[in-house]
C-alpha cells in the first residue's frame, strides 16, 4: 500500500462567522482531495474563531457532535473518500471544550478534547481527560491541539502507544517570552517543537495553523508537515496566506538505520521517575 498523503489546510477563519467558516472548510477539503490527499487537517477553532471574552459570548457558537459542522465534514469525508480532522468548540451538558474530531470516510466520528489549555482558554473551557489514538488503514493517528505540542510527555506517550502520525489543529500566536515570534530563520517556536517531537519520537507530525488576527492576537501561519527524521516534508507555509500543504505519512522504519531506533534505546529503568512539587527526591511513577 503506498504512503497516504496528508494535507494541512491553512486559512483565516472569520471571527464568529460560523456558516461562512464551515462552507470555507468544506471547499478546502474538496481542494485537498482533488490534490490527492487521503487525510486532511484543518486548524484549531476553525469554525468559530479563537479569541472570546467569556463563556457567555462563546456558548451560542459552540456545537455538539451532532451539529452542522460534524455533519458537513462527514459528508465531505464520504464524498471525497477522505479522513477529515478539524478543530471546533464542543458544547456538552453546558460545558465547553476546545476539541477536534477525526472523521473517517464511512462517517465514523471520534472526538479529542484539548488536554493543555493556554492562557485565557482556562477561563473558557474544561480540559480534556484522555489521549485519543485512532486506527486507520495506514496505522494509528494521535490527536493533539496546539499547546499540547509543548508537552513532550504527550507526544512520547502517543508514540509508545503505537501512533506513527500525530495531527495538530493549531492557532499559533506570539510567545510572550519573545519580542519577535519568528527567529532568525523566520520560524516560529512551534516549528521547532514539531521538529523535535517528530525526530525524538520517530513519527510524522502534521500541523494545520491559521492566519490573520483577532483583537491584539496575531496568528503565525507557518503550517508544516515534519517527517520522523525531523525534516520538513512540506512547508513551513506562509505567515499570512492560505495554503494547502501535501506530504506523505512516512513509515518511520524507512528513516531508521538498523538497530538505531530512539524508542528502542530508551532507558526507562533509569528515568521513569517524576519529582513532585515541593519534593527534592524523585519518586517512581504510579
Amino acid at each position: 500500500m503506498p504512503d497516504p498523503q496528508i494535507a494541512v489546510l491553512q486559512f483565516n477563519p472569520v471571527h464568529g462567522a460560523v456558516s461562512e467558516n464551515r462552507a470555507r472548510s468544506v471547499a478546502l477539503l474538496a481542494k485537498a482531495a482533488a490534490a490527492g490527499a487521503n487525510i486532511a487537517v484543518l486548524p484549531e477553532c476553525a469554525i468559530t474563531g479563537y479569541v472570546f471574552d467569556s463563556v457567555g459570548q462563546l456558548m451560542p457558537l459552540a456545537e455538539t457532535l451532532q451539529g452542522k459542522t460534524v455533519a458537513a465534514w462527514s459528508d465531505a469525508a464520504r464524498t471525497h473518500n477522505l479522513w477529515v480532522i478539524g478543530g471546533l468548540i464542543e458544547e456538552h451538558e453546558d460545558v465547553l471544550y476546545n476539541a477536534a474530531v477525526v472523521i473517517s470516510p464511512d462517517g465514523a466520528c471520534r472526538r479529542y478534547r484539548k488536554l493543555h489549555l493556554w492562557n485565557f482558554e482556562r477561563d473558557l473551557y474544561d480540559p480534556g481527560g484522555s489521549m485519543l489514538l485512532v486506527e486507520t488503514p495506514w496505522g494509528k493517528v494521535g490527536l493533539a491541539i496546539c499547546y499540547d505540542l509543548w508537552f513532550p510527555e504527550l507526544m512520547r506517550a502517543m508514540a509508545l502507544a503505537g501512533a506513527t502520525l500525530v495531527v495538530l489543529p493549531t492557532n499559533w500566536a506570539g510567545n510572550p517570552r519573545h519580542r519577535d515570534p519568528f527567529d532568525a530563520h523566520g520560524l516560529p517556536m512551534g516549528c521547532h517543537m514539531a521538529i523535535a517531537a517528530a525526530c525524538a519520537n520517530e513519527i510524522t507530525i502534521a500541523v494545520a495553523d491559521r492566519t490573520g488576527a483577532e483583537g491584539d492576537l496575531s496568528f503565525l501561519g507557518s503550517s508544516c508537515i515534519v517527517g520522523p527524521d525531523g525534516r520538513f516534508r512540506a512547508g513551513p507555509a506562509s505567515r499570512d496566506e492560505d495554503a494547502i500543504l501535501l506530504a506523505p505519512w512516512v513509515d518511520p522504519a524507512a528513516t531508521r538505520s538498523v538497530g538505531q531506533s530512539h524508542l528502542a534505546s530508551r532507558r526507562s529503568d533509569i528515568y521513569n521517575v517524576s519529582v513532585l512539587p515541593g519534593s527534592s527526591a524523585p519518586r517512581e511513577d504510579i
